[in-house]
């Protein structure tokens, strides 16, 4: 197997949206746009098959196809990482893990709440998790501390069992407290694990402790620049933290009807050709809800950023 630094590039791993058309089927067309924009934007790598991917309404077979067209449509330009979405039982999740690694992603991600009730302990879930290991060969696996249906967080110890396995090489982190992920980070120090923070505000100082970059909504808004900040931040910290700033306040502006203001915002933003159509909980956005993205979109051009923003669309002043 190689090493995590060839499978899991430093910098933005955006949270990969699904487009789908207005009778809620895939828009694939819309996908292949996405993953265009992501590459355009140098990102580290793509999640796809993710919770911003929409992947509990989804079924198996379109949580295979989707990270099958993902990958064929990256085509080596950057490496791509997909859920496995089971029921608690190992062998469940390890026939969910073969099958998404057999479209040929980069590592499969567990989501440590799907592998232990909210009322069982860590011990149960390190089982588990060891049963999984077990059970898929040498296939690269991560975590993902996916909020729904709880939030099961991976504690400091058993993420440093899990990365001395040298099969866990990804995780997303999502405690959003800077004082636990430094002992997270403590724990893998030296092993072949990347982290990934989920926290703006801290990215910086997660990256000064060692981790790796970042992977939320925010790539999905300005990738380029979540790059920028994950790969300069030592090199020109003033303005690394200026942009840190900027991208906090910008990925709260989408927090309120997510995913569909994220659809919208990188449609107004760089023209790609996708639709608010969600099947989650959030789906058309009124124009109370547009304005503000809009004037973020004109305000960030305004700036004058160290790199080039990706941005084909028109100016933000079209119609809605």
């Amino acid at each position: 197997m190689s090493n995590s630094k060839d499978l899991i590039p430093n910098g933005a791993w955006p949270v990969m949206l699904t487009p789908f058309n207005i009778d809620r089927s895939i828009d694939w067309a819309g996908v292949d746009a996405l993953v265009d924009y992501y590459a355009t934007a140098k990102v580290a790598g793509i999640f796809t098959v993710c919770l911003s991917s929409e992947i509990y309404q989804m079924n198996p077979e379109e949580r295979v196809e989707l990270a099958t067209r993902v990958v064929r449509r990256a085509d080596g330009r950057v490496p791509v990482i997909a859920s496995a979405v089971a029921g608690s039982a190992p062998s469940e999740q390890a026939d969910a893990v073969k099958a998404i690694a057999d479209t040929g992603v980069t590592a499969v991600v567990l989501l440590p709440c799907l592998i232990a009730d909210e009322g069982e302990t860590n011990a149960v879930w390190r089982g588990r998790v060891e049963q999984v290991l077990a059970q898929t060969g040498n296939i690269p696996l991560g975590f993902y501390e996916c909020p729904r249906p709880y939030k099961r967080g991976v504690a400091p110890d058993d993420l440093g069992w899990a990365a001395s396995t040298g099969r866990v090489l990804f995780h997303k982190d999502t405690c959003h407290n800077l004082d636990l992920m430094k002992l997270k980070l403590a724990a893998t120090k030296g092993s072949g694990l990347k982290f990934f923070n989920t926290q703006m505000g801290t990215l910086i100082d997660t990256l000064e402790a060692g981790g790796h970059g970042f992977s939320s909504y925010a790539a999905n808004l300005y990738p380029e620049l979540v790059q920028w900040v994950s790969i300069n931040f030592d090199k020109d910290r003033a303005t690394a933290l200026k942009i840190q700033q900027l991208l906090a306040i910008a990925e709260h502006s989408i927090n309120s009807k997510y995913p569909a203001s994220a659809k919208y915002f990188v449609s107004q933003n760089a023209g790609v050709d996708i639709a608010t159509t969600c099947r989650s909980v959030y789906d058309s956005l009124g124009r109370h809800d547009q304005l503000p993205l809009l004037a973020l979109i004109d305000y960030v051009r305004s700036l004058d950023l160290p790199i080039d923003i990706v941005s084909m669309g028109a100016p933000s002043s079209r119609a809605a």
